[in-house]
């Protein structure tokens, strides 16, 4: 009997060591070297691993939310560990991770492994960032392009205070315009450049129609036509793509055994109790300025009475719809009593008829977001651009009609501001005494 459970728990080591393996091999393409052992230390709360686990998590947040401005890994090396352990929390923070025993951890990064552990099993139950990073390493091989056609939240406008005179700490209105000059033409080199890419893979996909063995895309891409001029190229293209079988290789054998990660996850959070005395720490200005999400969730209420009462009323609210369903299937079955079989196929029929016609509306009407695959399809204009992963497609059209839509609103915007401003402009240059106000020439 003794043999039997011994040979039961060296099977789960086993399995739990290969789970430990898959997912530290998935991991690695975020270009850091992940260690199984650094896992199983964390589960025991050593002092050693909890440094280097930290510098893993942030090499690998930043990796998954570069945000808008995206730096080097040699500057990611000078920042030191406190900075890197506050931008860990306050993205985790911004994320909604809600245990408090983890924003309570020290800066230096010498102790706590075991809730890095857990703030990191969150990462991947919440967040999916195995996922995220096996698409930011994918090998695109096509022409992609990013659309981004979401309304924005409409930004309150506040008009400005008002002063009576301009003091000298004020910015010069010369260093203004031109800065202002000098936005347009970079602003003006960078659509122009757009303009030139899109002619030239217009040319590449009209002059390769028909020599791709995919009859979805029918032409080829940038990267196929540098690989056909300079051949030497595939091979970095072949290791690039080895690198990624790899990846997904790991990450099928992490799906076949990630039961046994939260198995064993379990005895870690039962042997880490959780203290109710944490206070959320503030984000950081860097974190801030990184990563663009919504708001942070509140805690938790840590009241035993609050939670029992809210859960009541959860209860008393299912107990009503429980009814009113039950009621709703009962109107339903004398419907179907009353109606015979063709008169409901009909029906059914009619329905199918409408819901068809409404559904160009419906996408027309939807946000276009994501990336997409450029595609030259001269013969079905509707599958101009197709996204990938997805069987909707979007026609360059349509996102030239919402394009024009939106510079309309933001061009009447720009004329309303205008005129607030020459308002304001004008209360101003009535309090100043022997100051002739010229307007710039209009050209």
């Amino acid at each position: 009997m003794a043999g039997v459970q011994f040979n039961n728990k060296m099977k789960r080591a086993n399995n739990l060591k290969e789970a430990l393996c898959a997912l530290c091999r998935v991991l690695s393409a975020s270009g850091s070297r992940w260690d199984p052992e650094t896992l199983r230390k964390s589960k025991f709360n050593r002092p050693e691993a909890a440094s280097e686990f930290w510098n893993l998590l942030y090499c690998l947040l930043r990796q998954l939310f570069p945000g808008k401005r995206q730096s080097s890994p040699e500057t990611h090396e000078k920042i030191e560990m406190a900075d890197r352990i506050q931008y860990v929390k306050g993205l985790l923070q911004i994320q909604g991770y809600g245990r408090p025993a983890f924003y309570n951890l020290p800066d230096d990064g010498d102790v706590g492994s075991r809730e890095i552990l857990l703030a990191f099993s969150w990462l991947l139950h919440r967040v999916k960032i195995l996922e995220i990073l096996l698409e930011k390493k994918r090998v695109k091989v096509g022409d992609h392009v990013t659309i981004c056609l979401c309304p924005d939240p409409e930004v309150s406008t506040q008009k400005p205070k008002e002063s009576s005179t301009p003091s000298k700490q004020d910015v010069d209105v010369r260093f203004l315009q031109w800065m202002n000059g000098k936005l347009r033409f970079h602003w003006r080199a960078l659509y122009a450049a757009h303009l030139e890419e899109c002619a030239l893979l217009y040319q590449i996909h009209s002059y390769t129609q028909g020599c791709h063995i995919d009859k979805n895309a029918g032409h080829l891409s940038l990267m196929e036509a540098e690989l056909i001029r300079h051949p030497q190229s595939c091979d970095k293209v072949v290791q690039a793509m080895a690198s990624e079988i790899s990846y997904l290789e790991a990450y099928i054998e992490w799906k076949h055994v990630e039961s046994v990660y939260w198995q064993w996850m379990v005895t870690v959070l039962e042997s880490a109790p959780e203290d109710g005395n944490g206070v959320p720490v503030p984000i950081p200005d860097t974190v801030c300025t990184y990563v663009t999400t919504s708001a942070i969730p509140p805690y938790m209420p840590t009241d035993v009475e609050g939670l029992s009462e809210c859960l009541r009323d959860t209860q008393d609210q299912l107990h009503k719809l429980a009814g009113l369903w039950k009621s709703s299937q009962a109107q339903i079955k004398e419907t179907e009593t009353e109606f015979g079989e063709k008169e409901l196929s009909k029906i059914k029929q009619e329905v199918k008829q409408k819901m068809e016609r409404i559904k160009p509306r419906g996408a027309e009407a939807k946000d276009i977001h994501g990336s997409y695959q450029l595609l030259l399809k001269e013969h079905k204009p509707q599958t101009s651009v197709n996204k990938e992963w997805s069987t909707n497609d979007v026609h360059v059209t349509q996102v030239t009609k919402r394009l024009q839509a939106d510079i309309r609103k933001m061009e009447a915007e720009y004329h309303r501001l205008q005129d607030e401003c020459r308002k304001w402009l004008d209360d101003i240059g009535e309090e100043l005494e022997g100051i002739i106000c010229i307007p710039p020439a209009k050209g």
